[in-house]
């Protein structure tokens, strides 16, 4: 307990110093807590009936497949996959707008709904910087105007 007053030593105005918590003042309030808890439990449950509506709350739909398209150098140029197919900077904007569609089957086939999608865009850190904004502004020719540029996170 911390009530210790004397150390049995033979001083009777000096006490020893004791290093013991005292915790009598933590469990007063502990305990008047857990009577204001008790009594105050019953009253917040409410015995009025309520007629609740329904939700009719729909489903969240699954964000599409992002659409990708990855720059690599081959030593001899560039190549261009959109999604796992490669294609060539010629067919790069039809074969966008097929994989967008692929990707979201929900898309009602409007043209300006296909190409409001975001392409994502990620490169080889070897690839020149003109090779990138060329196959940005071919896919910004054929109405792609959501572009993306994906890093790899190296913090691991």
């Amino acid at each position: 307990m911390a009530g210790k007053l004397s150390g049995g030593g033979g001083k009777k105005k000096s006490l020893d110093v004791n290093a013991d918590p005292n915790v009598i003042p933590f469990i007063d309030i502990m305990l008047v807590l857990l009577i204001i808890f008790m009594i105050a439990a019953p009253i917040s449950s409410v015995d009025i009936e309520v007629d609740m509506p329904t939700a009719k709350i729909q489903p969240s739909k699954r964000p599409p497949r992002p659409t990708w398209i990855s720059i690599t150098d081959s030593g001899q140029g560039i190549r261009l996959f959109v999604m796992n197919d490669e294609v060539s900077i010629d067919t790069l904007g039809a074969k966008t707008y097929e994989a967008v569609q692929a990707n979201d089957p929900l898309l009602r086939g409007d043209d300006f709904e296909i190409k409001d999608q975001r392409i994502y865009i990620r490169a080889d850190g070897e690839i020149a910087y003109r090779q990138v904004v060329r196959v940005m502004n071919q896919l910004q020719n054929n109405g792609f105007t959501k572009i993306g540029f994906v890093a790899e996170d190296r913090r691991r």
